[in-house]
């Protein structure tokens, strides 16, 4: 698979729902869990545990409303992300103290040193744009999924990698 995915290939429009009314961080995981769920073919309540015990070692709540809650799992072929927009900010625990409003849920195969630098690549090219001040804006005022994947995109095309 090479070094890392290109972000545009990890969140696709299928990946992505916008302005989702969720409770708290408990429901945001259980949400989250069911849709990688859904496109990985690992059960849901799997992957609910595995990133509620990521959780309980600390809070994946990065600051400027952003949660990148994430976790390796074995058995899986290629890593998965699921991006949501949420109705209203809830509490994640971030480590600035901020609500989150942007959630980006990512399952990657449990591998070896080379599987576990692929996935801190992708978890930080996420966190590069989920941070990203006008990306985040751009994203937050979407009101559809192809709205924030054109952001995606764009980032991607910055980036200097090719879109898809």
């Amino acid at each position: 698979m090479g070094k890392s995915m290109r972000i545009s290939d990890l969140i696709t429009p299928a990946s992505i729902a916008v302005r989702v009314h969720i409770d708290d961080k408990s429901h945001a995981l259980r949400f989250t869990a069911k849709a990688l769920g859904a496109r990985s073919g690992v059960p849901p309540e799997r992957i609910r545990e595995a990133l509620a015990a990521r959780e309980a070692l600390g809070s994946t709540g990065i600051g400027r409303g952003v949660a990148v809650p994430h976790v390796c799992l074995p058995g899986l072929d290629r890593p998965y992300a699921f991006l949501c927009s949420l109705a209203k900010p809830i509490g994640f625990d971030s480590i600035d103290g901020e609500r989150v409003d942007l959630v980006c849920a990512v399952i990657t195969p449990a591998a070896s040193q080379s599987g576990a630098s692929e996935s801190l690549a992708n978890l930080a090219a996420i966190s590069r744009l989920l941070r990203d001040k006008d990306r985040a804006s751009a994203m937050r005022k979407a009101v559809k999924a192809a709205d924030i994947y054109d952001v995606i995109v764009k980032q991607a095309e910055n980036a200097g990698q090719p879109a898809s």
